[in-house]
C-alpha cells in the first residue's frame, strides 16, 4: 500500500480538526502523569494526535516508502498546534472561545514534549485571560487554563507560584463540577503541584478526590483511573508504603493494558512499574519495564528526548543499585543533559549520582556532585519559600536533595579530606525555613502600609479559629474536613502577605555567608561546636536497597586559628536513646514530689554520663583551651542542657567552658538595621479565671498534654511568679535607672495587655503557663500547638492563650532578651535542619535576639530563684548572657549542694538561652 504526500497531510489535517471539534469535551481534557525520577506530565492533546497519527505512520513504515526520524511527530505537532492558534485567532478573532481551546491545545503540548519555557509562560497567561473573558470565572474553561498555569509554573522551577492556580482551579470544579472531568483534572493538578512541593497530605486529599470520580462509571473513567492511581503510586513510595506503591502502579499498568494497549502512555506507566521493582530490589522485572518503557518513549518522542532522558536515571539508578558503576555513571550524564527538567529534579539526579560515586569509592568527585546538589536545592526552596505559607515551607523543605548526606558521609569515612566547603554548606543550608520567615515578618512589621495590617489581623483569626477548631470536641462525622477548610483559609492570607514582604524585601544574605564570617564574628577565646544530624549512605560499598542510616557529626572552629576539626559521632540512634533516658529521669524527679531523688539523679546521671562520653567528651580536647564554648546542637541534641552533663562527680557546669547555644552558626552574624528598644516588661501570675478560683496552686507550669487534655484543663494559680516579677522589676529598676517597667499580674497579665506591651520593650519576662499539644490536634503548622496562656484561659480560651504562631507575627524587632518561664518553652516538634518548632523559634522569628527558655517543667519556686540570680547577674555584675545563664545554674547547683538537698539537675539545669551570646 503506498501513502502519498497529500493523503498524509490530509490526514493529519483531518486529525488535527477532530481533536480540535473535541478539545471541549471533558473527557479529551489533558492530564498529569507524575513520577519522581521519570515522566512528571503526558497530555490527551498529543495522545490524540499520535493515535490519528499511527495508521499513517505504521503503514509509512511497514512499506518503507518514507524514514521516520524519531521524535519528528512530536515536532510535527507543536509546528500544527502553532498554525491551528494562527488560525483560530483569525478566524475568531478576540476573547474567543476557539482562541482558548487553541492556547491551551499549544501548552498542552509544550509540557508534553518537556519544553516548556518562558514562552509558554506567556502562552499559558494568555489563555487564563481569553477563558475568564470568554467563559468567565467559574467555567470549564477557565478551570482548565488555571490548571495549566499551574503546570507551567511547576515545569519552570517555579512551583510554589503554580499552587495558588492549581487550589483555585479545584475550589471552583468541586463546587461547579465536580463529577465532570474538569474537576478530576483539577485534582490531578493540585496532587501534582503539592507532592512536587512535599505537601504529601495535600496531594492525598487530591489523589483520592479523582479516584473516587474514576472508579464511578463514565465516559474514559478506566483510563483515567489509571493515570491518576499511577501518580498515587508515587505519593505513596515518597511516604514510604512501597507495598501501596506496588499495589498502585501494578493497578495502573493492569488497566491502562485493558483499556488501550497501544497507547504510547504505557511506556510512563511501565517506568513508574519499574521504579517499585527496583526499590523491591526485583531487578529482572524492573529491567524488563524499563526497556518497554524506553523503546516506547524514544520511538515518539526520540531517544535524545527529555521524556527518554528521565528514563535514563532510573536505568543509572539500577545500575548503580548492581554494582556496574561505568554504566550508572553515563547514564547519570547523559540524564543530566535534559535541559528542560525542574531544577529540584536536576538537583536530586547530582544527589542520586553522588551517592553511586561514593559506593564505588570515588569520594572527592562524590563530595563535589552532593554539594552541588545541596547547592542548587537550597538555592531553589529560597527562591520558591519567599511566597509559601510556613507549614507549606516546612514540607518543601523536607524534599530538598541530600546531596549534603552524602558528603558528610564521605567525610565521616575520611575525615582527612578537606571539609570547609562542606562545612560552608551545611552553615547556608540549616534553618533555611526559620530565616525565610523572620525575613518576611520584619519586611512586613517595617511596613506601614493599612492592607498589610488588616491582612494581619484576618492572618491571627483565622489562626485562633483553626486551633479552635482542632480542639473542638469531634462531631458525628469528626472534624478532619473543617480543619482542612481552616488550614486552607489561613494559608491563603499566609500567601497574601508573602507576596507583599517579597515585594518590599532587601535583605537577602544566606547565600552569602561564608566560613570565614562565622569564624570573624567569634567571640575571642572562644570555640564553634557544630552538630549535624545526618543520613550516613554507604561509602566504598555497593547499595543495592539505597539505605541510610540515622547518624551525628561535629564540627570545631576556633576564633583564634584557622584550624577545623571533623568528629564522627556514629549512629543516632543510642545517642538518641541516651536523650530520652536523661530526660525521663528529669520528668520523674519533676512529678516525684521530692520523693525518689536520688534513684531519679542516679538514672539521670548514668544516662547523662554516657551521653556525655558520647557527644561532648569526642570534642572535649579540642575546645579545652576555650573560655566560651558556643554549640549549635541539632537532632534530639536540642533538647540537652550540656551544663547539666554529668562530669565525674560533678556536672559539665562545674568545669571548663561556659557553654551557649545557637539554632544557626548564622546567629553569629550580626543582622542590620536592628531597632534600639529600652524598657523592661513582666508579666506573670495571670488570674486565670478572672473571678475568685478555689483551684490549689501549682507546683509546675506544665507538661505537655494531648489535645483532649487541654480542651478540658484547668489553669491552677502560680503564685510564686507573682513574686518573681515583682522581684525582676525591683532589680531592674534598681540598676536601670531612668528606664521605663511594665509590671502586670492578676487580670492585667491578659494577652492584649501584652500583646500591647511586648513591641515596646527591650526585655520581655513571662512567667505563666505554657502549653504544648501532640500530633492528636493534627498535622497542620506545630507552631500552632504550642502557646502561651494569659488570664480568663479558664473561661475564654480563644481570648486568653496566644499561640507560637501568633508570638511570630509580633514585632520584636529590638528586643535583647524574651525570658520565657514556664514549662517546656524550649520544647516542640523536631523537624530536620529546623531544629524544634515552638515558643523559642517563634520569638526568634518575630525579632528577639535572645531567648532564654526551658527545656523541662519547671518548679515554680525554683524558677523564682533562679531568675533572681539571672537578672542580678545580668543587670547588677553586667555579665553576658551566656555568664548570666552559666553562673545562675552553677549557683543553685552549689547552694543545693550545701543544703544538702537534692542536685538533680532538673531543679537547676533546665534553664538555657538561645541566640546572642553577649
Amino acid at each position: 500500500m503506498n501513502v502519498d504526500t497529500n493523503t498524509r497531510d490530509q490526514t493529519v489535517q483531518e486529525c488535527a480538526q477532530h481533536f480540535t471539534r473535541l478539545w471541549n469535551a471533558p473527557r479529551f481534557r489533558a492530564r498529569v502523569i507524575t513520577v519522581r525520577i521519570v515522566l512528571s506530565r503526558l497530555s490527551r492533546y498529543t495522545l490524540l494526535l499520535l493515535l490519528c497519527l499511527l495508521p499513517v505512520l505504521l503503514c509509512q513504515y511497514c512499506t518503507a516508502q518514507q524514514t521516520e526520524t524519531p521524535g519528528s511527530q512530536a515536532h510535527d505537532s507543536l509546528a500544527k498546534a502553532r498554525e491551528d492558534l494562527r488560525a483560530a485567532e483569525a478566524a475568531h478573532p478576540g476573547n474567543t472561545p476557539e482562541v482558548a481551546s487553541a492556547l491551551s491545545a499549544l501548552v498542552s503540548l509544550e509540557l508534553d514534549s518537556r519544553k516548556a519555557d518562558t514562552e509558554t509562560l506567556e502562552l499559558v497567561k494568555r489563555e487564563m485571560a481569553v477563558a475568564l473573558a470568554a467563559a468567565g470565572p467559574r467555567s470549564k474553561p477557565y478551570v482548565n487554563a488555571l490548571s495549566d498555569a499551574s503546570e507551567v509554573y511547576v515545569a519552570l522551577s517555579r512551583a510554589a507560584e503554580g499552587r495558588p492556580f492549581a487550589e483555585q482551579a479545584f475550589e471552583i470544579a468541586q463546587k461547579e463540577f465536580p463529577e465532570a472531568e474538569e474537576g478530576i483534572n483539577s485534582a490531578d493538578e493540585l496532587a501534582y503541584v503539592c507532592i512536587y512541593l512535599g505537601d504529601y497530605p495535600c496531594s492525598e486529599r487530591a489523589d483520592q478526590t479523582a479516584i473516587a470520580q474514576e472508579r464511578k462509571p463514565g465516559p474514559d473513567h478506566d483510563w483515567d483511573l489509571s493515570l491518576t492511581l499511577s501518580n498515587y503510586a508515587d505519593l505513596k513510595r515518597r511516604m514510604g508504603d512501597e507495598a501501596g506503591a506496588g499495589a498502585a502502579s501494578e493497578e495502573s499498568l493492569a488497566v491502562a493494558l485493558r483499556t488501550r494497549p497501544d497507547d504510547p502512555h504505557i511506556g510512563v506507566l511501565e517506568n513508574n512499574l519499574a521504579t517499585h521493582y527496583t526499590r523491591s530490589l526485583d531487578f529482572s522485572k524492573a529491567i524488563t519495564h524499563l526497556n518497554r518503557a524506553s523503546e516506547l518513549l524514544s520511538r515518539i518522542y526520540g531517544p535524545d528526548s527529555p521524556p527518554a532522558l528521565e528514563i535514563t536515571s532510573n536505568l543509572a539508578s539500577l545500575y548503580s543499585r548492581t554494582g556496574q558503576f561505568p554504566l550508572a555513571w553515563k547514564s547519570y550524564e547523559a540524564a543530566l543533559q535534559n535541559q528542560y527538567e525542574t531544577v529540584d529534579q536536576i538537583s536530586l539526579t547530582h544527589s542520586d549520582f553522588a551517592r553511586s560515586l561514593a559506593s564505588a569509592g570515588n569520594l572527592p568527585r562524590a563530595i563535589e556532585e552532593g554539594l552541588l546538589a545541596a547547592r542548587m536545592g537550597r538555592d531553589s526552596f529560597v527562591l520558591q519559600a519567599r511566597t509559601l505559607p510556613e507549614r507549606q515551607a516546612l514540607a518543601y523543605d523536607q524534599v530538598r536533595a541530600k546531596g549534603l548526606d552524602v558528603a558528610l558521609s564521605v567525610l565521616a569515612r575520611k575525615p582527612e579530606l578537606p571539609s570547609a566547603d562542606i562545612y560552608q554548606e551545611m552553615v547556608r543550608s540549616r534553618a533555611l525555613v526559620a530565616d525565610e520567615m523572620a525575613r518576611r515578618q520584619k519586611n512586613l512589621n517595617a511596613n506601614n502600609d493599612p492592607e498589610i495590617a488588616r491582612l494581619l489581623q484576618d492572618l491571627n483569626h483565622a489562626r485562633a479559629d483553626l486551633l479552635a477548631v482542632e480542639q473542638a470536641k469531634p462531631g458525628k462525622n469528626g472534624n478532619a474536613q473543617a480543619i482542612v477548610d481552616g488550614t486552607n483559609r489561613m494559608e491563603k492570607i499566609e500567601r497574601t502577605l508573602a507576596e507583599r514582604s517579597v515585594a518590599i524585601r532587601n535583605d537577602e544574605r544566606v547565600a552569602s555567608v561564608r566560613l570565614e564570617d562565622v569564624r570573624r564574628c567569634l567571640p575571642a577565646h572562644s570555640a564553634l561546636v557544630s552538630y549535624v544530624s545526618y543520613y550516613r549512605v554507604p561509602v566504598d560499598k555497593v547499595d543495592p536497597a539505597r539505605g541510610t542510616t540515622p547518624s551525628y557529626f561535629a564540627f570545631v572552629l576556633h576564633a583564634d586559628s584557622d584550624r577545623m576539626r571533623v568528629f564522627d559521632l556514629g549512629e543516632a540512634k543510642p545517642i538518641n536513646d541516651l536523650v530520652l533516658s536523661l530526660r525521663a529521669s528529669a520528668d520523674s524527679e519533676a512529678h516525684s514530689g521530692g520523693l525518689g531523688s536520688i534513684r531519679n539523679e542516679r538514672a539521670y546521671r548514668q544516662s547523662g554520663d554516657a551521653l556525655r562520653k558520647s557527644v561532648w567528651d569526642p570534642v572535649r580536647a579540642e575546645i579545652a583551651d576555650a573560655k566560651l564554648a558556643i554549640v549549635v546542637p541539632d537532632g534530639l541534641l536540642n533538647l540537652i542542657p550540656f551544663a547539666g552533663l554529668p562530669d565525674g562527680k560533678g556536672y559539665l557546669v562545674e568545669h571548663g567552658p561556659v557553654i551557649h547555644t545557637l539554632s544557626s552558626e548564622r546567629d553569629l552574624v550580626p543582622a542590620t538595621g536592628d531597632e534600639k528598644k529600652t524598657g523592661l516588661m513582666a508579666i506573670g501570675s495571670p488570674k486565670f479565671d478572672l473571678a475568685d478560683s478555689t483551684l490549689p496552686p501549682a507546683r509546675l507550669r506544665d507538661s505537655p498534654v494531648t489535645c483532649d487534655e487541654f480542651r478540658k484543663l484547668d489553669f491552677q494559680p502560680l503564685p510564686g511568679a507573682a513574686d518573681e516579677v515583682n522581684d525582676i522589676a525591683t532589680t531592674w529598676r534598681r540598676w536601670n535607672r531612668g528606664q521605663p517597667s511594665a509590671l502586670l499580674t492578676g487580670s492585667d497579665a491578659s494577652r492584649e495587655r501584652f500583646l500591647d506591651e511586648a513591641p515596646r520593650n527591650r526585655i520581655l519576662h513571662v512567667a505563666t503557663h505554657a502549653f504544648l499539644l501532640d500530633r492528636s490536634c493534627g498535622d497542620s503548622n506545630p507552631l500552632l500547638h504550642a502557646g502561651l496562656v494569659f488570664a480568663g484561659a479558664n473561661r475564654s480560651r480563644e481570648a486568653s492563650i496566644l499561640t507560637a504562631q501568633q508570638i511570630a507575627s509580633l514585632d520584636l524587632n529590638g528586643v535583647d532578651w524574651a525570658v520565657l518561664s514556664a514549662c517546656n518553652t524550649g520544647n516542640g516538634e523536631l523537624l530536620d535542619g529546623e531544629g524544634v518548632l515552638g515558643l523559642q523559634r517563634a520569638f526568634r522569628v518575630a525579632g528577639a535576639r535572645t531567648v532564654i527558655m526551658t527545656l523541662w517543667p519547671v518548679d515554680d519556686q525554683v524558677t523564682g530563684r533562679f531568675m533572681h540570680e539571672l537578672y542580678f547577674e545580668r543587670f547588677a555584675l553586667k555579665a553576658s548572657t551566656a555568664d548570666a545563664v552559666w553562673r545562675s545554674a552553677r549557683k543553685l547547683l552549689l547552694e543545693r549542694r550545701a543544703a544538702g538537698k537534692s542536685t538533680h539537675p532538673w531543679y537547676w539545669a533546665g534553664f538555657v538561652g538561645s541566640g546572642g551570646w553577649e
